[in-house]
């Protein structure tokens, strides 16, 4: 299983708080250049960010999450609740 090995900061920076991918805080003012972007976000940026902080959050490959998403859209029951439960122990595939 592979995992995400690049700057780790610079997601939180642009991502927000993610637990899972390290426990920093950017400090207060650190977040100049996400202040500086005009206009109103787009719904496909939203969507976008969104898919980022779960991959992130969780370490997940893009082919890895698209399959628990898939898994979870088949099963009886809340897709996302099913989601986090497949996302957080993947050995529960196994069995």
């Amino acid at each position: 299983m592979s995992r995400y090995r690049g700057p780790r900061f610079k997601k939180i920076r642009r991502l927000g708080a993610l637990p899972g991918l390290t426990s920093k805080k950017p400090r207060a003012g650190s977040d100049l250049r996400n202040q500086l972007r005009p206009g109103k976000k787009s719904q496909y940026r939203i969507r976008l960010e969104e898919k980022q902080k779960l991959r992130f959050h969780y370490g997940l490959t893009e082919e890895q999450l698209l399959k628990y998403v898939r898994i979870a859209g088949k099963a009886k029951g809340s897709t996302g609740q099913i989601y986090q439960v497949i996302a957080a122990n993947p050995e529960i595939l196994l069995q």
